[in-house]
């Protein structure tokens, strides 16, 4: 009977693909849409991508996402290192500044400082060495970031906030939210770019000694007056929360999800419908001939799962090369594709497909055998 029910499924050519495409539609909208919503959730993240070496990040109590937080004062680090259990803590810079190219022309980036002595929070390095960053005025581009500043190249001269940089060599790092071109720096360089006043440290960055409790030396840090620690995936926590609230964002690709679940219920119960209206006809001849209920009920729902299985193979497919495309170096794609997004898409699948099937049931087994005699 399943041989006879995939041969009138695969036999009207029109609607098997009709099907297919609506579903294999419906499930690239969910699975794509929820993809890239994820990756701009962790490139919101910014530095937190890159630096991956302290156990806790120092910042204002008040802060409320990576890129917005109020600079700390040089008598802050100090106080950090003098708490017990801290093995090292190190400055971070991070603040945007303007820069002036060789053709006249200007952008913002992002100016990324770090300790001259340590090198903690240093990038992946594709070309210079590292060492050369100690230089007074050097740099160090992130290469995705050349062509916007024009295919800068080693040794050409940049300026920030009308201060001269020299470029000594290419660094691979992500990005943050809105994709600024990243310039690494040491610590006391960037201070020359961007001054802030009294207030110098963006980020202080700790590592506990070992054997230590990351949250023995937390509630240490928490007790200093006008400082908070957060651990990499708190300040992550806080960073996504932040997003997801405060902004549209999670508003916006929540209703493109739900569109595509729409879409693909409207389009595959239509014309999964249609489809078996057309051919009631068969199932006729079939009950006739003392097919019985479960049989029947059988068959639609083996050929309402065949089409949804194959729409969900190709949706997800394709959402599946979006993401391999989307992890070459330099690309301004966002997109994380996990595994239960992938089992999300199938259930959303399963509900559209199962709609379909609900009513094209209820048609069958409703008929009456001597339809086919009229």
């Amino acid at each position: 009977m399943w041989r006879i029910a995939l041969r009138m499924l695969v036999g009207d050519r029109p609607k098997y693909l009709s099907l297919v495409c609506g579903l294999s539609f419906a499930v690239l909208l969910i699975s794509q849409q929820g993809a890239i919503f994820l990756g701009l959730l962790v490139r919101s993240t910014g530095p937190l991508q890159n630096v991956t070496q302290p156990d806790l990040w120092v910042c204002d109590p008040f802060i409320k996402w990576i890129s917005e937080t109020r600079s700390l004062p040089e008598a802050a680090l100090q106080r950090v290192r003098s708490v017990a259990g801290v093995e090292w803590a190190e400055p971070f810079f991070n603040v945007r500044a303007t820069c002036d190219l060789p053709s006249g022309n200007a952008r913002f980036v992002n100016v990324v400082g770090i300790d001259r002595t340590t090198m903690v929070g240093a990038p992946e390095i594709t070309a210079g060495n590292l060492d050369d960053l100690r230089i007074p005025d050097a740099v160090f581009v992130e290469e995705s970031a050349r062509e916007k500043l024009e295919d800068i190249k080693i040794g050409e001269v940049l300026k920030l906030n009308d201060r001269r940089a020299v470029v000594v060599g290419f660094c691979r790092a992500k990005s943050g939210f809105d994709s600024p071109a990243l310039i690494y720096t040491t610590f006391e360089t960037a201070l020359n770019y961007v001054p802030l006043g009294r207030n110098k440290l963006t980020y202080i960055l700790v590592k506990a000694k070992p054997g230590v409790p990351v949250e023995t030396v937390k509630q240490s840090i928490n007790q200093l007056p006008n400082l908070a620690a957060f651990t990499p995936d708190e300040m992550r926590d806080r960073t996504m929360n932040f997003i997801l609230i405060e902004t549209g964002i999670g508003i916006n690709f929540g209703i493109t999800v739900l569109l595509g679940m729409v879409i693909g219920l409207a389009v595959s119960a239509a014309i999964f419908y249609q489809f078996t209206s057309e051919n009631i006809r068969n199932y006729a001849v079939l009950k006739a001939m003392g097919v019985k209920k479960p049989a029947m009920i059988g068959m639609i729902l083996m050929q309402s799962l065949w089409v949804g299985l194959i729409g969900f193979g190709v949706g997800v497919g394709v959402t599946s090369i979006f993401s391999i495309l989307s992890r070459r170096p330099g690309t301004e794609l966002a997109v994380i594709f996990p595994w239960w997004l992938m089992l999300g898409s199938l259930v959303g699948m399963l509900v559209c497909i199962s709609c379909g099937a609900i009513l094209s049931l209820q048609k069958v087994l409703r008929l009456e055998p001597g339809i086919v005699f009229k």
